[in-house]
């Protein structure tokens, strides 16, 4: 296999699930070779036309092993090959082994602890935000329980508890991102019986409001800095609901949320793609900041569908070639996690599923697509698995 690449630039993908996917549907058209790379076999990209594997490599877990062979596979290759991590854990692996791995193999300068460690750990980011003096929903760190009394004094319940690292806790979680206690005895219960150990978490205050007032922007960042391409679009479902990952996305322009977006990655110096998410807090009219993802994310493949090539434009200037100007966005795009959205649709009630039949059919979907039929048939047992573990009884 690795003499059939030897024509054109190689990207190894880390981590299939559909964001990895998202990935590999905008770099394979181009006729570049994707190698996907994914311990669990059951994420969709696995098993998708746009990726290859490699024998010896591709099923590893990340750790030293998938160093050794990423740059043994690297000096058979008539040039660097480009990693693209598509996940948070793949993201640490990357900035951990970021100086044995170079220049054998091209990252993005992004990929460093100062720029996406910052992002990933919730309290280092909540500290960043603070010193820059962005409009983020109140965050604090807690050392102990009097800490947590404190918060709870001045933002009030119900409150978010996040993770400090939310990949290393998901499954201790139940695959959620985050817990949302409504009453302080609650929040002590979740912090003492599901976390343990309070100063491994951070509290965020709630701001309230529907899922459509979460809007999103996926941002293209130049190698040597400076923002270069943003597409925005609004959040219209989530799953789990209110505090899951997006479901349901359509594009949309939004000014200030691209303003925003452009002015707060280039105030962090951060490097790469990206996307962010504000909220729109109804109380005073404002962008709340909620977070930034130091990589593609989950409704990546929005960009595609909307003609705004970001990961493309991102592995051209990577490969050292002039990228291509991502193309201004086409509003009213709509990109749909299909088995995802119906979870989520069935958890909102008759009066939703109803509405949902009014809406126009998604422009792309996560996974399925006929012209890439097996991946859509792996997500379903990999859906049906998460799914299990949101629907338990008492899990919120």
């Amino acid at each position: 296999m690795l003499r059939a690449m030897a024509e054109t630039p190689t990207v190894f993908v880390l981590g299939l699930t559909a964001t990895g996917l998202a990935v590999a549907r905008d770099v394979a058209p181009h006729g570049w070779r994707v190698i996907g790379v994914d311990a669990d076999r059951t994420r969709p990209g696995c098993y998708s036309r746009h990726v290859h594997e490699l024998p010896n490599l591709s099923r590893l877990p990340l750790g030293l092993a998938l160093v050794d062979a990423l740059l043994d596979a690297a000096d058979r290759l008539p040039q660097a090959p480009i990693v693209v991590p598509a996940a948070d854990d793949a993201v640490q692996w990357c900035i951990k082994h970021r100086k044995t791995l170079e220049p054998r193999v091209r990252l993005s300068q992004g990929l460093v602890a100062q720029r996406a460690g910052v992002l990933l750990d919730k309290s280092l980011f909540g500290q960043r935000c603070a010193e820059l003096g962005l409009d983020v929903p109140l965050t604090v760190q807690p050392a102990s329980i009097a800490d947590v009394h404190d918060f709870v004094a001045q933002a009030g319940l119900p409150c978010i508890v996040k993770p400090r690292a939310g990949h290393l806790w998901r499954q201790r979680l139940r695959g959620q991102k985050l817990l949302v206690p409504q009453t302080l005895a609650e929040l002590e219960t979740a912090l003492r019986d599901v976390i343990g150990d309070v100063s491994s978490v951070v509290l965020q205050e709630l701001v309230p409001g529907p899922e459509s007032n979460l809007l999103v922007a996926a941002v293209l960042s130049a190698e040597t800095g400076g923002v270069k391409s943003v597409l925005t679009g609004r959040k219209i479902r989530q799953f789990p609901r209110n505090f899951g990952s997006g479901s349901l996305v359509r594009s949309e322009s939004l000014p200030d949320v691209a303003q925003q977006s452009a002015d707060i990655i280039e105030r962090l110096d951060y490097r790469g793609l990206c996307g962010t998410e504000f909220k729109l807090d109804p109380r005073s009219g404002r962008l709340r900041l909620i977070e930034i993802n130091p990589r593609p994310t989950l409704w990546y493949d929005l960009c595609r569908a909307a003609g705004t090539h970001l990961v493309w434009a991102h592995v051209q200037e990577l490969a050292g070639f002039s990228p291509d100007v991502p193309a201004p966005q086409r509003d009213g795009v709509t990109w749909r996690y299909l088995v995802r959205d119906g979870l989520a649709l069935a958890g909102a009630g008759p009066a939703a599923l109803l509405a949902s039949l009014r809406e126009v059919p998604a422009d792309t979907d996560a996974v399925f697509a006929w012209d890439d039929p097996l991946s859509g048939a792996a997500s379903l047992g990999h859906a049906a698995f998460q799914a299990a573990s949101h629907l338990k009884p008492g899990h919120k």
